[in-house]
């Protein structure tokens, strides 16, 4: 732990003991060592900082890309494309810029979907927090008119803060192929990067953040080049040459590369169990040190919930990323939720890398501002953090899977009514940070509402 972290917990703590009007402060006290020492034994003996985010604009602790490192100049561009709906340009309907990468990565919903299938092209509407976007007249994921099909996934939408920790996106994984990455690494070229398909852009040999955004603009219909906003509009363009100022030889990718700059510059830093790490031992309630103290000691949730976005660790290996615990699909009778779950979407890693020993395996999520959202697991198989908490404290399957197939380590936690509310309190405040509008630019350059942009999300958005 570093010698200023550690100086701050302690003052802290004998503020705390100090104060003898508060008769539990022996025992908020005790709460704050014995989690302090349980962190340290999970840390690999980097202490608290081993779970510590960085600071957004301290690009030198943010994990990247070496072909894509982290400039000021990148990062604006990047918040700017990132949530701006003019790019929707390349869609099948008349709904032309309505939507961006924003519609389904969003702050008010801790940057994920407010809706289980997040909706670009073919959706209207907004709410407070995304819960209000629906499918527009006549659009359906098996509509017969291409000009009615959405453009909508399979899966929820996963959550881009704190993604700067993960190597590989999508549930499945399938974006990442970088020089010197260790998943992917040993899949075959026509499994890793399939012609004419998204996946092709692997052959860029970039992590897959900045994949996964260069694709994502042909994916979801956006447009960066061919007289796109960015090459038609001057402030775009002055944003582009600050970013690039030796010239691009490929907008496409350079556009993606500036979009994954600003995603890696997205935490939930100002979390109170952040705060906590960094020094000062009141940021959490004594509820909360109790959940904590179960996930980082008998609950075990760090064996998978790990290093600073409580997700998997940089360079982690395959096994420490994919986990089979379960979770349902889609529910093709929920109104929310249009189209089908093809087998491959349902055996998730094992249907992208085609090998039986990935079968129903996804990506362990990071688990951050969880209380935006009602919206749980890649099948939306869950609609509150207690729900998610009980499934795992019972460990029975959700989803009817083949014999040998659950991970070894979905097993009961045999937690009690009490222990299951720590930590749910931990899991629901502690990690909750109330200010991820600071992410979202007040206006881009197009003036146009962000992050949807039809009619009924204007009225919703006051813009």
């Amino acid at each position: 732990m570093k010698i200023k972290h550690y100086m701050a917990m302690c003052l802290s703590l004998v503020l705390v003991a100090c104060n003898d009007d508060n008769p539990s402060s022996s025992q908020s006290s005790a709460l704050n060592n014995d989690l302090i020492q349980a962190i340290e034994q999970v840390s690999d003996g980097e202490g608290l900082d081993a779970f510590i985010l960085p600071a957004s604009d301290d690009f030198g602790s943010i994990p990247q890309d070496p072909n894509n490192t982290l400039t000021a100049e990148k990062v604006v561009l990047g918040q700017m494309l990132y949530h701006e709906t003019a790019l929707a340009t390349e869609g099948v309907s008349d709904r032309e810029g309505t939507w961006s990468c924003a519609s389904c990565h969003h702050a008010a919903a801790g940057f994920k979907a407010g809706v289980p299938q997040g909706i670009a092209e073919g959706g209207e509407g907004f709410g407070s927090a995304g819960e209000g976007r629906t499918f527009a007249t006549g659009f359906d994921g098996e509509a017969s008119d291409p000009a009615l099909k959405p453009d909508i996934q399979p899966v929820t939408s996963p959550a881009v803060l704190n993604v700067a920790y993960q190597d590989v996106m999508l549930w499945n994984g399938q974006f990442g192929n970088t020089v010197d990455g260790i998943v992917n690494s040993n899949l075959a070229a026509n499994t890793l990067a399939t012609e004419g398909t998204p996946k092709a852009h692997n052959n860029r040999q970039l992590s897959g953040l900045e994949i996964q955004a260069i694709a994502g603009t042909g994916v979801h219909r956006l447009s960066t080049t061919n007289d796109s906003i960015l090459q038609t509009n001057s402030q775009y363009q002055a944003l582009f040459d600050a970013a690039y100022p030796s010239g691009s030889n490929d907008v496409l990718e350079d556009a993606g590369k500036a979009i994954a700059a600003f995603e890696r510059t997205i935490f939930a830093n100002q979390a109170p169990f952040q705060k906590w790490l960094k020094g000062d031992a009141m940021a959490m309630s004594d509820q909360e040190k109790r959940g904590a103290l179960l996930f980082f000691g008998e609950a075990g949730c760090v064996a998978c919930h790990t290093s600073p976005a409580l997700s998997s660790k940089i360079d982690a290996t395959e096994n420490e990323i994919f986990f089979a615990i379960g979770f349902s699909d889609f529910d093709p009778n929920d109104l929310q939720v249009s189209g089908v779950v093809d087998d491959a979407t349902s055996r998730g890693r094992g249907g992208f890398t085609g090998n039986a020993i990935d079968d129903y395996k996804f990506k362990v999520p990071q688990l951050y501002n969880l209380a935006d959202t009602s919206i749980f697991g890649h099948g939306a198989s869950f609609r509150s953090i207690k729900d998610v908490v009980k499934y795992k404290n019972t460990a029975v399957s959700q989803k009817p899977l083949p014999e040998g197939k659950l991970d070894s380590l979905f097993q009961p936690l045999n937690l009690d009514e009490k222990e299951i509310d720590d930590m749910v309190a931990f899991l629901t405040t502690a990690l909750h940070d109330d200010d991820l509008k600071r992410y979202v630019p007040a206006s881009t350059p197009s003036g146009q509402c962000s992050p949807v942009n039809d009619a009924i999300s204007r009225s919703d958005l006051g813009c």
